[in-house]
């Protein structure tokens, strides 16, 4: 996907749910209901922000965003993530999701795509 998560992250980062929130729907106009990669990659940056306003503590997202990882940590999910999308055969919304997640977590790691 060609978006800028930089914003979002950042929104992420700042515990700023309403402005993330605020930057999903903006986005959503620009992805094609019909494509099932963009449903899969909208439907983990949702996820993101709903685990952030729950406030769950075993949260991935919370627990990265609280300073609880370590870089290395989320190197590893980044590298998890990945190896999931190599997999075959895996559904496109899938790829989608795990592509949001390893996008996201770079921004955390000041990385780019």
């Amino acid at each position: 996907m060609e978006l800028d998560l930089k914003p979002f992250a950042r929104a992420l980062g700042e515990k700023n749910t309403k402005k993330a929130r605020e930057w999903l729907e903006q986005t959503k106009g620009r992805v094609d209901p019909n494509d099932e990669f963009g449903r899969g990659y909208l439907l983990a940056l949702q996820g993101m922000v709903a685990a952030l306003e729950a406030g769950g503590e075993l949260s991935v997202v919370k627990r990265v965003v609280d300073g609880e990882y370590k870089q290395e940590q989320i190197v590893g999910l980044v590298k998890s993530a990945r190896e999931g999308l190599s997999r075959k055969f895996r559904p496109k919304d899938e790829q989608g999701f795990d592509t949001a997640w390893i996008e996201v977590l770079r921004e955390f790691l000041g990385e780019k795509s």
